[in-house]
């Protein structure tokens, strides 16, 4: 028998959905714990929101050449080569436009007014100046700050996925805060399904239906996000590096398939920044990307081969 275990949490920073699929419940229950671990464990590691954090310490020390964590090294390994894959685009040094811009509180209920630091006075600087030494010392400009926030729930979305391929499940679907990844079958022995959100009430979006090696999929868009500073009319947290404010752009949604969590979480914001015609161009040119959804005022381009017309789909599974 084939059995589900389903927990739905809100994590420190938003929601979170655990689907384990296996043969023995208490093995399913013991895997989420697990899971559900790490999950806090990174957050309270890298949450800019909280000042104790590694992420929150690293940046007051900006200048000094500092010995990071494993965990940290990777992630911010992990930043760069995505910095490298969008040509600048993800750019870890985001932070202080950020603040600039109105993003400088907590958006998770109960943590809005708790203090952080600062850094409006610092540069958003070219993610090259990240300087990883080979014995794990990180040094990056005095003036400026990270932010981990662009690629966090893609790479723990992967590390939580490399966990349970170690472990004897059919199938999951982890989701934290709209990120997804996906592997194996449901408890029905089907492909994973979901809809496309839709940036309007008229669209008729394609479903992805997943199934077997692990996909990510994420879903990035200019949406107004509350601002704690910021009230103008079209707001929205997908920074422009080269501009240090709201990204010009006619993409309303961006959704994208890839062969990691990561790389659909940071490809689908590269995605809103480039705008339609470049970022459809962009996305057909990588092997990491299978599929793409693309939603502006006028039409939706969609192109990959997880996508399905929604008519053949008796209502989506997740």
């Amino acid at each position: 028998m084939r059995l589900k275990l389903v927990e739905t949490k809100l994590a420190l920073g938003g929601d979170a959905t655990l689907m384990l699929v296996g043969q023995d419940m208490a093995m399913l229950e013991s895997i989420a714990k697990r899971l559900w671990a790490e999950i806090f464990v990174f957050e309270r590691q890298f949450s800019r929101f909280v000042p104790a954090s590694e992420l929150s310490q690293f940046n007051r020390q900006a200048g000094v050449r500092t010995k990071v964590s494993a965990s940290f090294l990777e992630l911010l390994q992990a930043s760069n080569a995505m910095s490298a894959l969008t040509n600048q685009l993800h750019n870890p040094f985001i932070l202080p436009a950020l603040q600039k811009n109105g993003y400088s509180k907590s958006a998770v209920k109960g943590y809005e007014n708790d203090p952080t630091d600062d850094y409006r006075s610092r540069k958003v600087v070219s993610p090259e100046l990240l300087h990883i030494d080979e014995d794990g010392f990180v040094t990056i400009p005095i003036h400026t700050a990270i932010d981990m926030g662009g690629c966090g729930k893609g790479y723990l979305l992967d590390k939580l996925s490399k966990l349970l391929e170690a472990e004897d499940v059919d199938g999951y679907w982890l989701s934290l805060s709209g990120d997804i990844i996906c592997a194996g079958k449901d408890s029905e022995a089907d492909a994973w399904h979901t809809t496309i959100q839709a940036a309007d009430e008229t669209s008729e979006l394609p479903y992805i239906e997943v199934s077997g090696t692990p996909m990510g999929i994420a879903t990035s868009g200019t949406f107004r996000r509350e601002s704690h500073s910021t009230k103008a009319q079209g707001w929205h947290h997908i920074i422009d590096p080269a501009t240090g404010k709201p990204g010009t752009t006619d993409i309303k949604l961006a959704t994208v398939v890839a062969r990691s969590a990561i790389a659909a979480d940071v490809l689908a914001s590269a995605a809103v920044l480039l705008g339609s015609e470049k970022a459809r161009k962009f996305l057909s040119g990588l092997t990491e990307v299978t599929d793409y959804c693309l939603q502006t005022e006028m039409n939706t381009t969609t192109a990959g081969e997880h996508l399905h017309e929604i008519s053949k789909l008796e209502g989506a599974k997740v």
